[in-house]
């Protein structure tokens, strides 16, 4: 019995399917099988119910989970206590929204590279309910995106928080006073996709204040976004730190307005996740973020 066979059982428990644990393990699902196989063989007994069209534990392999579970978690706190930087290698998939990749990415990306030179890192940045989505079906190792503490079935950690605003063209003459929700809804808003996080906030607004609005345009960038609002095609609810230089210039304006403008991000992985490389990522980006109110204390601790 291998410390490998343990860890091929336990992934195919927690994602569901041998097709899962494979892409999780960068490993071939005929190896997968191969393990769990020897693993049986092994124990002499069956650990899975091959009448079910998915990974089904059986009621022995329920029982071993417990104790493959405690295998896992013992060799992650041994790596993280004992394991060199330097020595950690593979490939860590990491999923980030728009914000962050606009603001301090290539910092935290950097300190990956310096702190685990052999590590390589794959970055895919998505809308936020697919971020989340990815995540848990284990298609994400890691994900920096916009959430409330705690994310039910994750580890996460506070990456500090985002002050957000209505922003149009000085041409439209909407700054100064403070807008309404239905002085808003009667602009040519600029909406972004259903799948983003602010969609639900941006709604939500509009309900309480007993506005709807048509959208002129849904997009899933919120850099597309401010390029239409900066030549005036209508306003857009965007992060003040990603278009600074844009205010500065009068290329666009801010609207005071009654919605709540912070929004908080996160450093998120799955409660179930055992990977040390991972916790010790998650702790740099923490570290790099560089958005206000932040907690300090990380994933790994």
């Amino acid at each position: 019995m291998s410390f490998q066979q343990i860890e091929a059982f336990y992934w195919v428990v927690v994602l569901g399917s041998f097709a899962a644990a494979a892409d999780h393990l960068y490993v071939t699902q005929s190896t997968i099988s191969m393990r769990i196989k020897e693993l049986e063989k092994h124990l002499g007994v069956e650990l899975f119910d091959r009448s079910s069209r998915v990974a089904q534990p059986t009621a022995t392999g329920l029982e071993l989970m417990q104790y493959a579970r405690k295998l896992l978690g013992l060799n992650t706190e041994l790596k993280q206590k004992i394991m060199s930087a330097k020595a950690f290698t593979g490939q860590i998939r990491i999923g980030v929204a728009e914000v962050v990749s606009l603001t301090w990415l290539p910092t935290f990306i950097e300190a990956v590279s310096t702190t685990f030179p052999r590590v390589r890192l794959e970055i895919d940045q998505m809308l936020t309910a697919d971020l989340v989505s990815h995540l848990r079906k284990g298609a994400l190792d890691l994900i920096l995106a916009p959430g409330r503490e705690p994310e039910s079935g994750l580890n996460t950690a506070s990456l500090g928080s985002v002050q957000f605003s209505w922003m149009a063209s000085p041409k439209l003459g909407l700054g100064g006073a403070k807008r309404t929700a239905q002085e808003i809804s009667e602009q040519a808003v600029i909406g972004l996709a259903r799948q983003s996080y602010h969609h639900g906030t941006i709604e939500d607004w509009f309900r309480k204040g007993h506005a709807y609005s048509y959208y002129q345009v849904r997009c899933t960038s919120m850099l597309v976004a401010a390029s239409m609002v900066s030549s005036g095609v209508g306003c857009a609810y965007l992060p003040i730190n990603c278009f600074s230089h844009e205010i500065e210039a009068g290329r666009l304006e801010l609207i005071d307005t009654s919605i709540e403008p912070q929004v908080g991000f996160i450093a998120a992985m799955s409660a179930d996740e055992m990977a040390p490389l991972v916790f010790r990522i998650a702790d740099l980006a923490v570290q790099a973020s560089n958005f206000p109110n932040k907690k300090l204390a990380a994933l790994s601790e």
